[in-house]
């Protein structure tokens, strides 16, 4: 695969998708506060960085308690804190790199006001200020490690499947959805075991969420909102079909299922003003089941969003400009959001 698509390991120098390149620009970062907030199922660190102020929030209840007895102040704080909180959690399939780079990227944009191409994002940067905004670029680094690539650029299913998916030992590609009728995925099965899992063959996307035996990657996940009870969890994915977001989840209250499509509307008509082809494909309720944005948002009652960027297959082209320009401009918009309206529904304010 290597000789057969090459530029799938070569990258400009915007493009910070490497494992051991993340955590030391994270250390880099004067101005954030950089934390472990865990290690993978592989003992590998799993990097945090955080800008603004943390804010503790008091509560006598948990969020399911709070809704139960109809008082959200048990659960969200008698006393609500000045700024919102952003988490955003990226490459929880390591072969998905589209999200972690943008987010080095906005990492710089907040640090500099420009991100790592040099151009400037003095919008984005002055929303970000009003925020705490709590990252964390490579969430998954078993998986990424393991997938070797930088991008998909060029590539086709095929390349999307054998990197993500695996391969098994009777040398077929492992393919989506097949590949999730096993959790976890048998290692010992696999030729290549893809970026998709950690090193135990989990998807952290479809964990089960009430074990006692969670996969490290995502207990530290789950640990992390609890502790930081964000407004707003963003989960950044990529696919061949982007940009879009997954909208509404239907496991959740529907006045927050509205906000879902809120801003999967006001995204998309951004992209689509930008010439960055949002995927249009009309959605004609609720999907999805019980999954990782699912879980937190039970865990913190934050708004949950899922983003599918765009691999730039051969099918729906784009550069890596493209794509970075793609998650700014998407961030943008969700940020913006939040600083004016916030990210709960009335009756949670």
């Amino acid at each position: 695969m290597e000789v057969r698509n090459p530029g799938f390991f070569e990258t400009p120098s915007f493009w910070v998708t490497e494992y051991g390149e993340v955590l030391e620009a994270l250390r880099a970062r004067p101005k954030g506060s950089c934390e472990t907030a865990g290690t993978s199922a592989g003992g590998r660190e799993i990097g945090c960085i955080a800008y603004g102020e943390f804010e503790e929030v008091k509560r006598t209840a948990t969020f399911s308690s709070a809704i139960g007895a109809g008082y959200p102040p048990a659960f969200f704080g008698e006393t609500r804190r000045r700024k919102p909180v952003l988490a955003i959690v990226s490459s929880i399939h390591g072969s998905e790199v589209e999200g972690c780079a943008t987010l080095m990227n906005f990492i710089h944009v907040i640090e500099t006001g420009r991100d790592l191409r040099g151009r400037p994002w003095s919008n984005l940067q002055r929303l970000a200020s009003q925020m705490r905004i709590v990252m964390v670029p490579l969430a998954q680094p078993d998986g990424r490690v393991r997938c070797g690539i930088t991008n998909l650029v060029g590539g086709d299913i095929d390349d999307v499947y054998y990197y993500g998916q695996g391969v098994t030992r009777a040398g077929e590609i492992l393919r989506w959805p097949e590949c999730k009728r096993r959790h976890p995925v048998a290692a010992e099965e696999m030729a290549f075991l893809g970026g998709y899992y950690n090193d135990d063959g989990v998807n952290i996307q479809h964990e089960d969420f009430f074990s006692p035996t969670l996969a490290p990657e995502t207990r530290s996940l789950l640990d992390l909102v609890r502790r930081e009870v964000p407004d707003c969890v963003l989960s950044l994915h990529s696919c061949g079909a982007g940009p879009f977001f997954i909208a509404p989840d239907n496991l959740i209250a529907q006045s927050y299922q509205y906000l879902q499509l809120q801003l999967a509307t006001i995204v998309a008509a951004r992209h689509r003003m930008a010439g960055l082809r949002p995927n249009d494909s009309p959605r004609t309720g609720p999907v999805g089941g019980f999954h990782f944005q699912t879980a937190v948002h039970y865990a913190s009652g934050a708004l949950p969003l899922l983003f599918e960027f765009p691999h730039g297959l051969r099918g729906k082209p784009y550069t890596l400009d493209e794509i970075l320009d793609t998650g700014l401009t998407m961030l943008e918009e969700v940020i913006g959001f939040g600083t004016a309206w916030g990210y709960l529904p009335p009756e949670m304010r």
